[in-house]
Parts: structure tokens; sequence; C-alpha cells
């Protein structure tokens, strides 16, 4: 289509992103203006920086001399507060690079480890020549309130693919992993993982990395990320994944696998993965402003989703292999290691273009056993599918509550209805590369709901908190269809790039 930019292009990093990076220098600032009145511990040798841990008190400092190590074992036991951490960085940032079998494992509470790389792995010959497998992942955040920042881990594989372990373990409360660089996991084991504990929820934040590289391994335990497991899936982990980037993360189906309650995955950028963001076990969780560039790749997906009270809002998938939001039939009577049926889902404001693949997939198997999804609701959503159904396999359309959608392609794939509007969004491609609305499209001031709407399901109020669109513009009083609202307000997110996210010293 004719190209209409609605908006200027955005290649410079945005006010809030450059923000958020003053205020982590800041942080940082401050615990190493700390150590003025604090110790620094210069150390060159494992040993020397195990002495150093024991002697640590809240608000040391110990640096690192650059260079690396193979097969060490940093195990920080000490503990600072929270307006003393303790911080354990290379000389240089990036200029120590652990090798081998070396491992990382964090037991203290308010301790930062920055800007230490991990590369190669067990692919590299051990320096006693002897053979011995990983037993343990490579980074584990055992305490509370600890940070893993600035740091890589790339090829740091086992010598057989068959060997599982996972890349980072983060456990405890109020742990971080942020602006870090991930890439090229080929075996089994999930690059971060957040182990979940019943009735201590994690309050854990991923962050501003960079997710790429990971080659499809052919079988489960591939995820990017994964947030619990069935058997605690019931149990609230809080865990917050936001502002990270995922390209040609292809490990296996799940990229994000939600296995836990009450977590967020908000303005994450994916580009051609083979893979979707999966809500798999657990419930009341958010998936907000999410932008999927699948770009028809191999696989690649937006959100399925899997149990109740979830909210799938103001997310942006564009031209996935597949489909860009699914509602995966349940099991009656399910185990933790099944499927719960989906019930009272909110899908509204987002934007789906598929000109190969499917909008929304309503059931995913044709299984009379099967619980379609219920009780949920569909609102101010904009679905273009150019020459194929909108909406795919829907044998239960009146289970569902349909408010002011737009759809337009080769067919519905419904009966029409009240609350889906038949009609040409108008869609064009701007110059951030994103399809959105023009002014004289239908979807301007056309949403329901939000402010106005009085319904016994309360769509008010369950759209309440939503109050941002997919730029950070604020949603008017007249709020459009869609993820993306007519605005003259600064646009304070954008899709992400290398440029914004991981290591600061690091090129890629």
């Amino acid at each position: 289509g004719r190209m209409i930019p609605r908006r200027r292009a955005r290649h410079f990093l945005s006010e809030h992103n450059q923000m958020i990076r003053r205020v982590l220098m800041g942080t940082l600032l401050i615990a190493f203006c700390a150590l003025a009145s604090a110790d620094v511990h210069e150390v060159g040798t494992p040993e020397e920086l195990g002495a150093a841990l024991e002697a640590a008190a809240a608000g040391d400092g110990i640096v690192i001399a650059d260079g690396e190590w193979m097969d060490a074992t940093i195990a920080v036991g000490c503990s600072g507060t929270a307006r003393d951490p303790i911080v354990i960085r290379p000389r240089t940032p990036g200029g120590l690079t652990l090798t081998g079998l070396s491992t990382i494992r964090v037991g203290g509470s308010n301790v930062v480890v920055s800007g230490i790389q991990m590369r190669g792995g067990a692919r590299e010959a051990p320096a006693d020549g002897v053979d011995r497998a990983r037993t343990s992942s490579p980074v584990d955040l055992q305490g509370d309130y600890c940070r893993l920042t600035g740091c890589a881990i790339v090829d740091y594989n086992p010598a057989t693919r068959e060997e599982r372990y996972q890349w980072v373990t983060v456990r405890g409360v109020g742990n971080r992993v942020d602006h870090c660089y991930f890439r090229g996991q080929d075996h089994s084991g999930v690059t971060v993982v957040v182990n979940v504990e019943r009735g201590r929820p994690n309050d854990a934040l991923i962050d501003h990395n960079h997710f790429a590289g990971r080659p499809v391994l052919g079988e489960n335990g591939g995820e990017t990320i994964r947030i619990g497991t069935s058997n605690v899936s019931v149990y609230d982990s809080r865990t917050v994944v936001e502002q990270n980037l995922f390209e040609h993360c292809d490990g296996e189906g799940e990229i994000v696998s939600n296995k836990s309650c009450a977590n967020v995955y908000r303005r994450n950028t994916f580009v051609e993965c083979a893979g979707e963001l999966t809500l798999r076990h657990g419930d009341r969780c958010v998936v907000e402003s999410n932008v999927f560039i699948c770009n028809d790749y191999p696989g690649s997906r937006g959100v399925r989703i899997v149990g109740r009270d979830h909210r799938i809002v103001g997310n942006y998938v564009y031209d996935p292999d597949r489909y860009g939001v699914a509602l995966q039939p349940g099991i009656a009577d399910t185990p933790l290691s099944g499927y719960v049926q989906v019930e009272r889902a909110l899908i509204a404001h987002n934007t789906v273009v598929a000109p190969h693949g499917e909008c929304v997939r309503l059931v995913s198997e044709e299984n009379p056993e099967m619980l379609p999804a219920v009780n949920s609701i569909f609102a101010n959503n904009i679905l273009l599918a150019p020459e194929r159904p909108v909406l795919i396999r829907a044998p239960n359309p009146d289970d569902f509550e349909w408010h002011a959608n737009l759809a337009w392609g080769g067919e519905l794939g419904i009966p029409e209805r009240e609350g889906v509007t038949w009609e040409d969004p108008q869609l064009v491609l701007c110059d951030d590369g994103l399809m959105r609305p023009t002014p004289e499209s239908p979807a301007i001031n056309a949403a329901a709901g939000a402010y106005d709407y009085d319904h016994p399901s309360d769509l008010s109020w369950r759209l309440a908190n939503y109050a941002l669109d997919i730029d950070g513009q604020p949603l008017d009083e007249a709020p459009d269809i869609g993820c993306d609202e007519l605005s003259d307000a600064p646009s304070i997110y954008r899709p992400l790039t290398a440029a914004d996210v991981g290591p600061e010293w690091m090129v890629r």
C-alpha cells in the first residue's frame, strides 16, 4: 500500500529508554560512590576472589582483573543492603571471560554481578584434561534482591546436546536480570528460568535483555524464558518480563512459557521467532503492548492462551506463519500438566495483520471432548487477514462477548454479529515499520468499553488499567480500536532494536 508516514521515524533511543539507562547508571554510580567510604577489593584469581568474598561487607566493591578463567567456581555468600549492595565487576566491562565449566552462584542478598562474559562452555577442553559434565546452571541467583546486569552468555553449551541445564536460574525474591545478552544455546534447557515456590512470590524482573540465535532443538525443553513448572502453576510468581528483544529464538514452540500466576509480559519485541508467548499454565497473567514482527517466518505466531482471567491487551502481531492469538481448548478434570479451560479472558485493543497465517484461532484442535474457551471478551481489536478467514474454527462464538471489533479479509469465519464490524481498517505501513490506521480509518474514536460502556461484564473495569497505547501515548476520551491511538503526544516506546537492550559495552 501507499506509504503514509503518520508519525516521524523513531530511529533514536526513546526518552523513556534514555531515562531508564540514566537511572540504571545512576544506581551503579551510587553503589560505586559508596566505595569511597567502603572497601575496594582488587583480585586477579579465583582464589583471591573467594577470599575477598569472605571479607566483603555492605557497600564493598570487588574489582576483578581482566582475563579468562577456565572451570572457575564463583560462590557468593556475602550480603549487602538495599542502599549499599556489594558490587562484583571486572576492571573493564566485559573484560572477564569465564569458560569451561565455570559457574556463578549468588547465595547472599543485595549483590550485583556486572559486566562478566561466559563463552564457549564445555566445548572448550578442560584445563586438566578430564572430561566432566555440568551439573548446574552457569548462573544461579539463589539469594534475594540480587542482580545480574550487563553480562553476556554466548555459546555456553555442553559437549553433547543431550546434557540439560538452564543458563540462568532465578530463585528467591526480588532478583533481577537486566541488560544482558544471550546467544547460541543449542542444548536442552531454558535460557532464563524462574523457580516458583508456594506462598513466596518471586517479584522478579527480567528486562532490557537481548535473546538471540537459539536454533531449533527438535523437542520440548528449549524455551527461552520459563516462569514456574506445571506442579507449582497454581502459585503466584508476580514476575515482570518487559522490554526484552527476542530475535530468532527457535528452540521450541514456547519461546516464553508461563507456568505460574500473576505474571506480566509487557513491551517486549519478538522478531522472526519460530514460536510464541504461551500462557501454558497458571491464571491472572497480563500480556500487554508486545510487538511480534513475524514476517511469515516458519513457525512464527503471537500469543497462546490457556487458563483463567488472563488479559491480552494492546499487542501488535504482524504476518504470523500460524496465528496471532490462539485460545487453547481445555481438558475436563485436567491434571496440572494438562490444559485448563480458557475462562474470562480479555482480548482487547490488539492489532493482528495476517497475510499468510491466521488472525485468531478459537479452537486449535478438532476434538469434541476438548473444552472450548468460554465467558471471554473480544473488544476493540483490529483483525486483518487479506485473503483468509479472520476467525478460525469458532464453533461457539455465542460463548464470547464481542464489542467494537473491526475485521476485514477473505471472510469473517463466524456468522455476522453485533460487536464485529466488517470493514477495511485502512492500515498503512509507517516509517517505523508498523501497520497503523490512517486518520480516515473507521478505527478512529470507535472503541467501546474503556470509559462509557455499561454492561454486566463490567468491561470498563476490565480495561481500566489499559491507558497507554503501543507507543506509550495516552488513550483519549474516545479511544481508537486496535493497539495504536492517533495522538500528537510524544511517543515513549517503539519496537526494540539491539541498541536498546543488552550490555552497553558489547558491539552486536
